[in-house]
């Protein structure tokens, strides 16, 4: 390679780099829809839709093998998966949809978004793809809303993954919920920039560096759902009722997953889990907060793909 050529090469960068970051500031909605496909293709998921009992159920899916259905916690949305998938679609073929009331799924003021309604929800959504048999993944909400599910539906779940999973009285029964019930209050619920900075604090275990425009556009999808999703929250604190309270001893084969300084809900809700699920394995991920598949991707896929390996050797 001549030096004129490796100039050139290394000016060309330079030029792209500048873009990148010029976009990064001045167009930030755009540039953060970039690094979302962006990640998307890196994780071999494509974007679908799919209308169920009337309702619009937009959906991540890719890879190949068996079907592992992953649900996304509170104000999240299908997107969620997009770290760890590429770390998934490999070994199975990975669903995650927005439920409805998140994403860009369908929103009725006047519909019911509690867990069991969620559950429901869930389970016309995998019998629209037409599957009988599932592994099942759920983040904070979707944990509680997957667990409700396998409680309900047992004989159509091969297993679940529950991750930092909402839905014990550790998490409905916390000083964080109370103040909500008291104040309206809740770190997820955001509007303004410094609010956004300690919803960060509570999510993550250590700081994490987030792309301007990412940023940018949470906050602006967070403007744009509080009202909603304040209504959504009140409707679930409403209607909560331990999972424990309700099943006891369910056989399903779980992997329960809890960062150890998740701020969100108390990492002690995994001891209830194992008892509801005495089929478990318990994973606490030291330095990790609320949401292990983005805080540590690779680490939070590899223990998952070895307890389906001790399931693939069970007898």
């Amino acid at each position: 390679m001549t030096k004129r050529i490796l100039v050139g090469l290394i000016a060309l960068l330079a030029v792209l780099l500048g873009l990148a970051v010029a976009t990064n500031r001045l167009a930030p909605a755009t540039a953060a829809k970039l690094l979302r496909d962006m990640s998307r293709s890196a994780a071999g998921l494509e974007l679908k839709t799919m209308e169920v009992q009337g309702k619009v159920f937009p959906y991540l899916s890719g890879g190949t093998g068996e079907p592992l259905v992953l649900v996304h916690g509170f104000t999240a949305n299908k997107d969620a998966w997009g770290f760890i998938g590429r770390y998934l679609t490999p070994k199975y073929t990975v669903y995650a949809p927005d439920l409805p009331g998140f994403g860009d799924a369908s929103r009725d003021p006047n519909a019911d978004y509690s867990y069991d309604a969620q559950v429901e929800n869930l389970h016309a959504f995998i019998k629209g793809l037409g599957l009988t048999a599932v592994h099942l993944g759920g983040s904070s909400m979707g944990g509680g809303v997957v667990a409700l599910y396998a409680a309900k539906y047992p004989n159509e779940v091969a297993s679940l993954w529950l991750l930092d999973a909402g839905g014990t009285h550790e998490f409905i029964d916390s000083a964080l919920m109370k103040h909500y019930v008291s104040t309206g209050e809740f770190p997820l619920l955001v509007k303004t920039q410094e609010q956004q900075a300690k919803q960060m604090e509570m999510l993550f275990g250590k700081p994490k560096f987030i792309p301007y425009s990412v940023a940018y556009a949470f906050l602006e999808n967070s403007k744009k759902d509080f009202e909603f999703h304040h209504k959504i929250l009140k409707n679930m604190a409403a209607a909560a009722n331990p999972i424990e309270a309700r099943f006891s001893n369910l056989q399903t084969p779980t992997l329960i997953v809890t960062g150890e300084q998740d701020r969100i809900v108390p990492p002690t809700s995994v001891q209830t889990l194992a008892k509801v699920f005495p089929k478990s394995q318990v994973k606490v991920m030291p330095g990790v907060g609320h949401i292990p598949m983005a805080e540590d991707p690779k680490t939070t896929a590899e223990d998952y793909l070895a307890f389906r390996t001790t399931l693939s050797k069970a007898p």
